[in-house]
């Protein structure tokens, strides 16, 4: 009996941890993302969109004469006026980014389901706006999520993931390492980016870096075997925060996406 009772003693303790992880890491991701968190310095002037009644973003080159434009998800911190305001004017194209229900200027509250729906009216905004326009979609971090899902559910002519991870547990696991397997049950709203990639049908690009801390190049290559046909590039010496001001990471991004291009036309 003593031993029993030990046994379901530890069992619930596992769970509570299990379920309390999984609170503290959800409200640590959203909170990087919610509040006046707008960098003082940036290298581009980000123009604000309004995509509908409750939804805003950013935007850059937005009258740029291109047949593409990019739709850019920021890793944590990287809310839509940061995203834009650092990266967009290195591509020679409309450059859109979203600030998802619930943060910053947009009503609502943030979950997985309100975070594929921005995800899903900034793509349509954008298809309405550009009409012409092939949709390129990028996601950096925490921001490949949304952006592997937006290719999974949306006509994108290629996705591009910089740092990603296959599910939140690639992430939860960096700081609190229990959710393996089927322990991931515990995770509400795991970001499942192993199965949008089931119903992902453009050319994909995944790219690490050797220095990657964060999201290592080991996990990028597991990453890539999600995708059957997916290009795989390692970077040396690029720390975590730095891919998209990177000229190595930006001419090469430029590369793929003129070379998916012709290999469309």
């Amino acid at each position: 009996m003593n031993v029993a009772y030990i046994i379901l003693k530890i069992l619930m303790w596992i769970l509570i941890i299990l379920f309390l992880g999984d609170f503290i890491m959800q409200t640590i991701s959203y909170s990087f993302y919610k509040g006046d968190k707008k960098l003082k310095d940036t290298t581009f002037v980000p123009e604000a969109i309004q995509i509908s009644n409750n939804l805003s973003g950013y935007g850059y080159n937005l009258s740029k004469d291109s047949d593409h434009l990019i739709l850019c998800f920021g890793g944590s911190m990287y809310i839509a006026y940061n995203t834009v305001g650092m990266y967009s004017g290195y591509y020679d194209c409309p450059f859109l980014s979203v600030d998802y229900y619930g943060t910053q200027d947009s009503k609502g509250k943030m979950n997985l389901h309100t975070m594929q729906q921005s995800a899903e009216e900034l793509y349509d905004w954008a298809k309405e706006h550009y009409p012409d326009k092939k949709i390129i979609v990028m996601g950096h971090s925490y921001g490949c999520g949304m952006a592997a899902y937006l290719a999974s559910v949306r006509d994108c002519s290629n996705l591009i993931l910089l740092s990603g991870y296959r599910t939140s547990a690639d992430m939860y696991n960096k700081i609190i390492p229990f959710y393996w397997g089927f322990l991931q049950v515990f995770i509400k709203n795991n970001i499942r980016v192993d199965l949008y990639a089931k119903n992902t049908t453009c050319p994909v690009t995944i790219i690490g870096s050797d220095s990657d801390t964060t999201l290592s190049d080991d996990i990028q290559r597991k990453l890539a075997d999600c995708y059957p046909d997916a290009e795989l590039e390692i970077f040396p010496n690029i720390k975590h925060e730095d891919y998209l001001t990177t000229n190595e990471v930006i001419e090469f991004i430029i590369d793929s996406i003129e070379a998916n291009h012709s290999d469309l036309s």
